[in-house]
């Protein structure tokens, strides 16, 4: 049970991975493209500085909805454990106990 709860914990998806990764690095790319093209074209007095911004800002969404997607999986996959083994447990045979029986009080009492 140990290994399942192990594997749900470091279980992944493609697409969050290409998420995360894409965002921080076309993120950062575009923001850096954005400042030194905006550089070459004016000094840095008059640099619209909103380009680079919004491009950092849009990359690092992208990987944050990236970690969501990672952590959400994570957290169906151990929700599907803990139901598992909740459904399981409740399927045990239950060890009856044996019945109270009063009937050697009353052969005491003839």
């Amino acid at each position: 049970m140990e290994d399942q709860i192990i594997a749900a914990e470091k279980s992944t998806t493609i697409s969050a991975e290409i998420c995360q990764w894409s965002g921080a690095v076309f993120g950062i790319l575009l923001g850096i493209g954005f400042f030194f093209v905006e550089i070459q074209k004016n000094d840095l007095k008059s640099l619209p500085w909103w380009k680079p911004i919004t491009a950092l800002i849009a990359g690092a969404a992208v990987s944050a909805h990236g970690s969501n997607v990672v952590n959400n999986k994570r957290t169906a996959e151990l929700t599907a454990l803990l139901v598992r083994s909740t459904n399981s447990a409740s399927e045990l045979p239950i060890a009856k106990l044996p019945e109270y029986s009063d009937l050697l009080e009353d052969s005491d009492n003839q």
